[in-house]
């Protein structure tokens, strides 16, 4: 099982020959529940001739949900000037616009000193406005693509 140290998770925008384009980062998730990592088995299950099950267990797929109560662009709660250069970090209305890229195009860490995963898939929930740049209630699931032979994070 991998370990994360929550913080300030990043996301990297992909050239398409895989190099990082530029990386941002998003502000803390909630305390306690605000970042749930989990690993779903991929395996290929046959039933034998005399009834028994023969598992080959081919690896894991790596998802990620962040979760903010508010998702505050407006207070300037760390040291990152928000913004969508190289290193700062993303409003609201620039996390909407990169989750609409292509399957591969991001890849995500939860943290500052935890890997990532290329991002295949992207899943947002409902939100609300509580004012200007404050969206309420955001969660983001990402998931990932390539099976990973352990439950370790690669290289970010």
């Amino acid at each position: 099982m991998t370990f994360i140290n929550p913080g300030t998770p990043r996301i990297a925008i992909l050239n398409t020959d895989g190099s990082t384009n530029r990386m941002l980062y998003l502000p803390a998730p909630d305390r306690g529940s605000g970042v749930a990592q989990e690993w779903q088995e991929k395996s290929i299950l046959t039933e034998l001739i005399d009834g028994s099950e023969q598992c080959r267990r081919l690896g894991w797929i790596p998802s990620l949900t962040l979760k903010w109560a508010i998702y505050n662009d407006v207070l300037q709660n760390t040291p990152y000037s928000i913004g969508v250069l190289n290193g700062q970090m993303a409003s609201y209305d620039t996390l909407m616009s990169i989750l609409d890229g292509a399957p591969g195009t991001l890849k995500i860490s939860p943290g500052p000193s935890a890997g990532g995963f290329v991002v295949q898939s992207v899943k947002t929930s409902p939100v609300g406005i509580a004012g200007p740049g404050l969206a309420a209630g955001l969660q983001v699931t990402f998931r990932g693509g390539a099976i990973c032979p352990t439950k370790t994070l690669g290289v970010f």
